[in-house]
């Protein structure tokens, strides 16, 4: 008798602690809601492994934005220092210059000038494209964060709803399960 009213308050326990769940879902369906031991555990599970799936995908793209970074860092500093190896160019050759006396010298004097402010050109667009790569691989690691963080919630969440399965199995106090799932 003692243990039926243990399992009887245990099953309302836990319709009260999983009622929260009941308006999102996130995945736990209604059998395991309404207390049921073999669909907490099936649902906990699947959590689990969807949960882990998450964190391993978040990682590995972490991973990825974190080398993005880097590398835009690189290209910013490359472009940095050719803009300044391009400007003190330029300031020699223009110093130099401007003492031609046949069109052919201005003409030459023109080309390297040109060539020079190609460069100088090339420079600016690498930084630019430096700045663009920052800009994903940050946008990158806050979506891995966020994934990472999702799946972990997830797991923690199935590992609720697993130990909570064995504890009604054995008429035990369930455990609270977290009500949400951040996005």
């Amino acid at each position: 008798m003692i243990y039926r009213k243990w399992f009887i308050a245990s099953v309302l326990a836990s319709a009260v602690l999983l009622h929260g769940c009941a308006s999102t879902g996130n995945g736990v369906s209604d059998a395991a809601l309404s207390g049921d031991p073999i669909a907490m555990g099936k649902d906990g599970t699947k959590l689990n492994t969807r949960g882990a799936e998450l964190v391993k995908d978040g990682e590995k793209l972490l991973i990825k934005g974190r080398k993005q970074v880097r590398d835009g860092d690189a290209m910013v500093q490359n472009g940095s220092s050719l803009v300044t190896n391009s400007r003190f160019e330029y300031k020699d050759i223009a110093n130099a210059g401007g003492s031609a006396s046949t069109p052919d010298t201005v003409a030459k004097e023109a080309k390297r000038l040109k060539a020079i402010g190609e460069r100088w050109e090339d420079a600016i667009d690498t930084i630019r494209d430096g700045n663009s790569l920052i800009d994903k691989g940050n946008k990158n690691i806050d979506e891995a964060q966020s994934s990472i963080r999702r799946g972990r919630q997830m797991m923690e969440r199935g590992s609720a709803l697993v130990r909570n399965s064995e504890r009604a199995r054995l008429g035990e106090i369930l455990l609270p399960v977290p009500e949400r799932l951040s996005r």
